[in-house]
């Protein structure tokens, strides 16, 4: 979960299974998507992340294949109803969780994860989501493994501080978890989360609340 194409190549190529131009190529062409998402350019968000067997040597555009038609039976008709039912589109929904698989790798988090962002939606907030920056900087070459103050300026559609709204589409290939999370958000008013550096969050509504939490897990905290 939480892979982006150019890392599921590199890996697709590390285990010998063909090279990593190969799979991105088959990535590339969103095709097999088109029915459910006509505005893809691509196949970010839709390869789901599964185990999958495999001969020691694997044609690319079979496994990609194999993942679009996994993602379609992950992604029920249940839940893009209840996306439907949010005002989300099926495209919105799957970048909606995308960022929530890149925010938390805690399960029980993830409904409220979901609730910060959806409430932001709906009070017109930016998102502010750092891993939609990290990937505005690697579809650029620019990330270099830190993500700086500066960075948060870089002026890309997928920069969630610059522009209102979900980014242009996933920065990531989603969980069962995280699309269900999106569509079932907790039912919280919190807008606010920062990082307790353990791999949990701290939620809060008020941003008096929020501040407090920044400056306890990372200014005192370091």
């Amino acid at each position: 979960e939480g892979l982006t194409i150019g890392e599921m190549a590199q890996i697709f190529a590390s285990n010998g299974l063909g090279s990593a131009a190969d799979f991105t190529k088959a990535a590339k062409d969103p095709a097999p998507i088109h029915a459910l998402d006509r505005r893809a350019a691509d196949l970010e968000g839709y390869l789901f992340p599964e185990t999958y067997r495999l001969p020691r040597r694997s044609d690319a555009s079979s496994l990609v294949g194999q993942m679009v038609a996994q993602f379609m039976r992950a992604f029920t008709p249940e839940l893009r109803s209840a996306a439907a039912a949010r005002g989300l589109s099926a495209r919105q929904a799957v970048t909606l969780a995308s960022i929530v698989e890149k925010e938390t790798g805690k399960t029980e988090e993830r409904p409220l994860i979901a609730a910060v962002y959806s409430n932001r939606l709906k009070a017109g907030m930016p998102l502010q989501c750092d891993p939609t920056v990290i990937y505005a900087l690697r579809r650029a070459g620019r990330y270099s493994g830190n993500l700086s103050r500066d960075d948060l300026s870089f002026d890309s559609p997928y920069n969630t501080y610059r522009y209102a709204g979900l980014p242009p589409g996933p920065i990531a290939s989603p969980g069962r978890a995280s699309l269900d999370a999106v569509v079932h958000p907790a039912d919280s008013d919190f807008l606010y989360f920062v990082s307790r550096n353990d791999g949990s969050h701290e939620f809060a509504r008020p941003l008096d609340d929020h501040n407090r939490n920044v400056q306890k897990y990372q200014v005192q905290y370091f």
